[in-house]
């Protein structure tokens, strides 16, 4: 079986389930899938022992619709040292996270500041389309955010306030 049948069966709906659980403290609606195919897609994405099929990987992910599947590797306990490669795995994977606007805007608030980098970029690679709730609470999020963060993160965040006032613009 060669690395992209591997891929493929996880993408299998006949091999697992993919469910929504609402998180209702924040209003974010989150995947759950098994643990031993997220443990796998997470070596995948950032095991330098698998740096040569990453981006079959990404490809793979983009066309077996995977994305709920990199949202909860994303979320994973297991994920904590290697969180910001699978961030950016969102954007590098050209997937339209768009309707997880608010998991993002969480993720870009993280104080670990490459997380952070990696969702701001996931966001200002999203295509919509966008609620006008979402990105005003993400905008309230990240101004009541900023209050209290260094120099160093402001230039971050207020890139990402202009992208997302830009989503407000859009719309009109």
């Amino acid at each position: 079986m060669d690395a992209s049948d591997t891929l493929k069966k996880y993408f299998n709906s006949k091999e697992y389930a993919t469910t929504i659980v609402g998180n209702t403290e924040e209003g974010v609606a989150m995947p759950v899938t098994n643990e031993e195919k997220i443990s796998a897609l997470i070596s995948l994405l950032t095991d330098p022992a698998n740096k040569e099929i990453k981006e079959e990987a990404l490809l793979t992910l983009k066309k077996e619709k995977g994305g709920d599947t990199l949202l909860v590797a994303i979320a994973s306990p297991k994920a904590n040292a290697v969180r910001h490669l699978l961030v950016a795995a969102c954007w590098e994977s050209e997937i339209n996270f768009s309707k997880y606007l608010p998991f993002f805007i969480l993720l870009a608030l993280d104080e670990n500041y490459l997380i952070s980098l990696e969702a701001i970029t996931t966001i200002e690679n999203m295509e919509g389309p966008f609620t006008e709730t979402d990105v005003k609470a993400g905008i309230d999020k990240v101004k009541a955010f900023k209050k209290n963060i260094t120099n160093e993160r402001q230039v971050l965040l207020n890139d990402l306030m202009d992208t997302l006032t830009g989503f407000l613009t859009e719309k009109e």
